[in-house]
């Protein structure tokens, strides 16, 4: 695909170094600037712009005239990481909730919107990644012109099947708060925890029919690729911090939102596969009541589709959703 990548940084307002990687068209890009924004515990590149068919949404968004930048919050890929990820891992508070994301994405903005001579961007958000740029959105209305939340998490009701009250994420000494006694401030993640998660995502079993295998190689040397620490463990793995994840327990098992999105002021996109355990139809239903102020609300339950369909084949749902993100985005 012709396109032009360029990995820089940029720095926040508290003095963190930000990993950008920027996505675009060989020619002029005359479409929404568009900021792509990871989940809890994978960085960037992993999910947007793997070097396979069919592996970078920010590829094909730059053929279609959009420049994309790829974030990495503080804590993952390539961004800045804070002192205590050098350290063992610990019992205490989780590092990098998505109230201090909120930095690294207007950063990321703020240089997207002076590059590109725009005075709104749009965001694509993976996960709680889509919680972080709902909330983004809502907190500069004025930088904000499109929103793409992709198995995005609200907060609206306490009813998640698997982060729930009794979960492992709940302190058993303490119900009702994250157990950081057992995820502690951040995490060392195996590689296979994604395969194994994909596979039990996909209704069929001949999983290569589904997913290709050499998207899943892609996957694994990304993560591992994104933490220069990571070859150094046997097993190989990679670190990322848990604010996100404790973030995730409190809109799940207690139903806290983060944010109230009749604070949001633009078009939004959900997009909800019928198959992924994240994005709830209850929530979303709730989310979908409090975009009164969205000039558009489009909600897309994805059928026959996972929690990896922008990564799945194409005829499990990744062709339709490029028809569908760029007729939004038009």
């Amino acid at each position: 695909m012709d396109v032009i990548r360029r990995d820089f940084t940029v720095r926040t307002v508290d003095g963190v170094t930000i990993a950008v990687r920027e996505v675009r068209p060989v020619g002029h890009a005359n479409r929404t600037p568009m900021i792509l924004m990871h989940g809890t515990r994978i960085p960037g590149i992993s999910e947007y712009d793997l070097p396979v068919a069919n592996g970078s949404l920010a590829a094909d968004l730059a053929a279609a005239g959009h420049i994309c930048y790829i974030v990495d919050a503080r804590g993952f890929g390539g961004s800045q990481r804070p002192d205590a990820m050098a350290l063992p891992p610990q019992p205490s508070a989780p590092l990098v909730r998505c109230m201090e994301i909120m930095r690294d994405i207007d950063a990321a903005a703020d240089h997207l919107r002076a590059a590109s001579q725009s005075e709104k961007v749009g965001l694509f958000g993976w996960g709680v990644g889509g919680t972080c740029v709902a909330m983004y959105a809502a907190l500069y209305p004025e930088k904000a012109s499109h929103l793409v939340l992709y198995c995005m998490v609200y907060g609206a009701t306490a009813d998640h099947p698997l982060i729930n009250i009794g979960s492992p994420w709940d302190d058993p000494e303490n119900s009702g708060r994250f157990n950081q006694k057992v995820y502690g401030n951040y995490t060392f993640n195996g590689i296979e925890m994604l395969e194994t998660h994909w596979d039990e995502q996909i209704p069929i079993d001949d999983k290569v029919a589904w997913r290709d295998p050499e998207m899943v190689v892609a996957f694994r040397n990304a993560l591992l690729d994104g933490d220069p620490t990571a070859r150094t463990r046997t097993p190989p793995t990679y670190r990322s911090p848990n604010g996100m994840l404790e973030d995730l327990y409190l809109m799940g098992a207690k139903g806290q939102k983060l944010f109230h999105a009749s604070q949001i002021y633009c078009p939004v996109f959900i997009v909800n596969p019928e198959y992924d355990s994240l994005c709830r139809d209850t929530d979303m239903a709730v989310f979908c009541e409090d975009l009164y102020h969205s000039p558009e609300v489009i909600h897309w339950r994805a059928a026959n589709s996972t929690h990896y369909l922008l990564l799945d084949r194409p005829e499990r749902g990744r062709s339709e959703l490029l028809v569908r993100l760029d007729g939004f985005l038009n």
